[in-house]
């Protein structure tokens, strides 16, 4: 198993805690080290807003705790109506987060006597203060997260996977003969799994650019067109997921007709869609090129040249359409060519973004 700096970070913020709580001899040292936990987030914005909640939420369970504890003393019956009261009051609040930590601080006041209520809410909040501000420093100043390079590496790959698994899925129909589809599972799950994370990344590098200072004229045009590169590769990933539900009943009334076939003109058809997956993988190189390296590409424009070309082979093979069987391919033949037009204007029209952007700056 890898070890991230987030973890041994957490480790050493335990650590600190720890050492901190017992030279100031404020105990117990053990809800510091869980504050410090609680408060080491996978990114800077994430850590301040966590303190912000675990503050509220802290001392709205410790004043909760005192209010009750001198107005009817810390028995059990005062003990369930308190735990009641915190956890209505954190929904409330929307500090869902804290409600164990708050039942806990408030447990922990009133297990004491009367005249200890207030010593132990402020040794409390001593000890949860050192976690939270020891954490706070460590993420900010030890292996701050860096989430521009990990943002782009991240949207290279996802780019580069969703382009694979788009022309998968089309190489899969070209090639449907006699043996079942490979429907490529994994390489689905990844791609769809490489989405969610960059969406997350998006979120973490925007509040993370702005935190310390304002984003630039720049950056921000940047994570613009990222994020529209980001829409492209889920397009493309659900284009991908709509040829491969047509595979299994493509090759299932192929089964049943006796698998006839594939006559030269159908074939003809069949190249020319391999041919423009071709040119979907050669923009989206340029694309790349353009959005992650930022290097000058010279855009492409949007031909009809392509569709000319396969209107010709269609009507070429038109005098095959006898029966049924025929219509059913012709309109395969339909939905796979208009995903691949879709595929390659959205893309030459993000590089044309691209080009634009890139000779602004």
């Amino acid at each position: 198993m890898k070890l991230g700096a987030r973890v041994i970070k957490t480790g050493i913020a335990v650590s600190i805690t720890m050492y901190v709580c017992k030279v100031l001899r404020i105990e117990p040292a053990f809800f510091g080290a869980v504050s410090a936990v609680m408060n080491m987030q996978p990114s800077i914005f994430l850590t301040m807003k966590t303190a912000r909640d675990q503050v509220l939420a802290h001392f709205l369970g410790v004043a909760v705790a005192l209010i009750f504890g001198y107005l009817i003393g810390g028995n059990a019956i005062s003990m369930g109506l308190i735990t009641i009261l915190i956890i209505y009051l954190y929904r409330k609040f929307n500090l869902q987060n804290g409600i164990s930590m708050g039942v806990v601080a408030a447990m922990f006041i009133l297990s004491s006597s009367s005249e200890e209520f207030l010593p132990h809410a402020m040794t409390r909040t001593a000890v949860i203060f050192t976690g939270l501000i020891t954490a706070i420093i460590i993420n900010i100043f030890l292996w701050p997260p860096s989430y521009k390079r990990q943002f782009t590496e991240k949207l290279h790959e996802c780019n580069q996977e969703a382009v694979k698994y788009f022309c998968q899925a089309l190489q899969e129909f070209i090639q449907l003969e006699d043996e079942e589809p490979d429907l490529n599972y994994e390489q689905k799950e990844l791609v769809h799994k490489l989405n969610r994370e960059l969406r997350i990344l998006l979120d973490y590098l925007r509040r993370e650019s702005g935190f310390f200072r304002p984003a630039s004229g720049k950056e921000s045009k940047w994570l613009v067109i990222a994020e529209k590169l980001i829409d492209y590769n889920e397009a493309l990933t659900e284009k991908a997921d709509r040829v491969y539900d047509l595979l299994p009943v493509r090759f299932e009334r192929r089964r049943q007709s006796g698998s006839p076939p594939i006559s030269p003109e159908f074939k003809a058809i069949l190249q020319l869609l391999k041919n423009g997956c071709i040119t979907v993988d050669r923009v989206n190189y340029k694309i790349r090129s353009a959005i992650i390296a930022g290097k000058v590409v010279e855009p492409e424009e949007i031909s009809e040249d392509y569709w000319e070309r396969l209107t010709k082979a269609i009507e070429q093979w038109q005098p095959k359409l006898i029966s049924s069987y025929y219509l059913h391919a012709l309109t395969e033949v339909a939905v796979m060519a208009y995903e691949i037009k879709l595929a390659t204007r959205q893309a030459k029209k993000l590089l044309s973004e691209s080009y634009a952007n890139n000779n602004t700056f």
